[in-house]
């Protein structure tokens, strides 16, 4: 069960209590932060702006794709994303504040949560930027929010997402069929039987056990 409010936390409308998850390189160098997106976050300039953009450069890679505006990503914040008790998504930025990209968790429910939404949005000179985040998030999914479990799932054709999670200590547990179908202004896919999938490719769900990130990265439960 999570260990913390997660929509007391998105409520907080505070910049000085805004919760930020240090982010940090093999060095123990601070390398920037997850900022939580929270109401006081909302009207900071270009934030919807990059999120907007964002979302239309990695649209191949959602289950739901369509042509975001900044009125919908608002919209989608403000009544969807922000009420939600079981996700969360953060900003990566960099020291100076720069924001870089965007990372969430969803599905957050007792003994697991899910890697959502993970995006590099913007280069920057941090190598390896995307590990150190992920390793962040894993660090507070299993020590901030309880999970036993951390999971993501994946196109089967996103070699380099599929290549950044495995490095992490993801593995695959389940190939999903997928059914892509085409709507006014949008593509879904949706999860079928196989003899109703016509997408091409599956949808991978990775996971990842508490006990293989012990065994992996004994000193990073403790001080997370």
């Amino acid at each position: 069960m999570a260990q913390v409010d997660i929509v007391n936390l998105k409520d907080n409308a505070d910049p000085a209590r805004r919760l930020r998850l240090p982010i940090r390189d093999d060095s123990g160098r601070h390398v920037g932060d997850l900022q939580c997106i929270d109401r006081s976050i909302l009207d900071e300039p270009g934030l919807i702006d990059d999120l907007t953009t964002w979302r239309n450069q990695s649209m191949p890679f959602f289950l739901t794709q369509f042509s975001a505006s900044k009125e919908r990503t608002r919209r989608w914040l403000e009544s969807i994303s922000l009420p939600a008790h079981d996700r969360i998504l953060f900003v990566i930025c960099d020291p100076g504040g720069n924001r870089l990209g965007n990372f969430g968790v969803c599905n957050i429910r007792p003994g697991s949560a899910e890697f959502d939404n993970v995006i590099r949005g913007r280069a920057s000179d941090i190598r390896n930027l995307m590990f150190h985040c992920g390793m962040t998030m894993l660090e507070w999914t299993f020590a901030g929010l309880g999970a036993e479990t951390a999971e993501l799932h994946v196109f089967s054709h996103n070699e380099k997402a599929i290549g950044l999670y495995k490095r992490l200590g993801f593995s695959a547990a389940e190939s999903l069929p997928l059914r892509r179908i085409e709507e006014e202004d949008m593509v879904k896919y949706s999860v079928v039987d196989r003899p109703e999938a016509n997408a091409g490719f599956d949808y991978l769900r990775m996971e990842f056990p508490i006990e293989r990130f012990r065994q992996a990265h004994s000193a990073a439960l403790l001080t997370g």
